[in-house]
């Protein structure tokens, strides 16, 4: 049908209006009656052809005209799409590399900032592991390699997929530094808690075997080693106290309510009233918005911190204050110190500036960890001045409305 109107618009009325052009004119020559007839239908003729192909003309351009916009719309939608993907891949933080023929040909922004400017380049410098995996995905294998590069260094993971239907292989690269750090850290605290624990357990395990074998040759003996067994005990449950207080802290959501702070640790002071040396305790009515267990327990390890390492003839000052819209509990000691290579890892867990020391007088290695760990439960923080043979300032400080997690 297409065809034929074709035919008609192109052959057919140009053909009418010249046979009707030339019978006007030839009937306009004649006078006869016939002749002015043929002469207008042949004139008639001639005019409808002219006006058909004006009009279908018109028609023509008109549709012309609607395909040419429709056309300019729908390339409009093409490229808005084309720069939403360009926006959404370049806002990914892993790294998103194309390859066709084996060479990367894309590279979205944190590609580049994983693998260097000419990533894309013939010839530009790539990774071992990166170069591994894009020849096994170009084979048609999956596989995934771990890299470190930088520095600082970052632990990356590069993924490969084989062709898909477009014939590109893809490479996604993350950077996994942060997930290698707390495996290690994790590995870390296993280790650490398992010889925690295996030390007084190989102690209890001797003075018991002792025990056994004195109790009835020589009882004195029997009872000093029942005596170790029972110090080791006490040891053991001080640390499996302080992991999973640890662990609640880390895993669960408080409970905040308001109460007086200094009337809650003042509680906490009243039970080292027999110790040695003496604790002073200087507060005036304090109120806050906290977890009021979890805060007596933080400063209670200060408290103990400070005995373990104060002689008996020294001095420990505890004091709570307001300034600048924070709550400040300080502990200060006149105790050994600490040597200053030491302090920013002081409240790494089971970290111990002397170890034997520290056992010795029956510290965990997790007590300035907690603290530090409720600091910041109540979005505060926990600062430390101190020098080797001068003692040691602690403070906790919170603000006056705490604004860490609620429950």
């Amino acid at each position: 049908m297409e065809s034929f109107s074709r035919w008609f618009d192109t052959w057919l009325l140009p053909a009418l209006g010249v046979v009707g052009g030339l019978l006007a004119t030839g009937a306009g020559m004649g006078v006869s009656y016939p002749g002015r007839w043929i002469g207008g239908v042949g004139g008639a003729a001639c005019i409808w052809s002219i006006l058909w192909l004006r009009r279908r003309r018109q028609h023509e351009r008109m549709e012309t005209g609607s395909y040419v916009h429709n056309l300019e719309i729908e390339l409009g939608r093409v490229q808005r799409s084309e720069q939403l993907y360009a926006a959404l891949l370049a806002s990914l933080p892993v790294g998103v590399l194309a390859l066709e023929s084996g060479h990367p040909v894309y590279a979205n922004r944190a590609a580049v900032e994983f693998l260097g400017e000419r990533v894309t380049q013939r010839g530009a410098p790539m990774p071992t592991a990166v170069r591994q995996v894009m020849e096994e995905a170009g084979a048609g294998r999956a596989l995934s390699r771990q890299f470190s590069q930088g520095f600082p260094r970052r632990v990356m993971e590069v993924r490969g997929y084989p062709p898909g239907r477009d014939g590109f292989v893809l490479l996604h690269l993350f950077d996994i530094t942060e997930r290698s750090q707390t495996d290690r850290m994790r590995q870390d605290f296993v280790v650490a808690a398992s010889h925690e624990l295996k030390t007084p357990l190989a102690a209890m395990q001797a003075a018991a075997e002792t025990v056994l074998v004195a109790i009835e040759d020589d009882p004195d003996v029997a009872l000093e080693f029942s005596g170790r067994v029972l110090d080791n005990a006490i040891r053991m449950s001080r640390i499996v106290s302080d992991l999973l207080d640890l662990s609640r802290l880390e895993s669960t959501t408080p409970k905040m309510e308001a109460f007086d702070l200094s009337d809650g640790l003042g509680e906490v002071v009243r039970r080292f009233s027999s110790s040695l040396p003496p604790i002073t305790f200087d507060a005036i009515p304090t109120p806050i918005i906290g977890n009021r267990s979890d805060l007596a327990l933080a400063f209670r390890n200060l408290l103990e911190n400070a005995v373990r390492h104060t002689p008996d003839s020294g001095r420990i000052e505890a004091a709570v204050v307001s300034r600048n819209g924070e709550v400040v509990v300080t502990v200060t000691d006149t105790g050994a110190g600490i040597p200053t290579a030491d302090l920013p890892r002081i409240f790494e867990r089971f970290y111990r500036v002397d170890t034997a020391r520290s056992r010795a007088t029956g510290g965990t290695g997790l007590g300035l960890a907690i603290v530090k760990h409720v600091a910041e439960m109540h979005g505060g923080r926990v600062e430390v001045d101190s020098r080797l043979g001068d003692g040691s300032t602690f403070r906790i400080c919170v603000p006056s409305v705490a604004s860490g997690r609620s429950g």
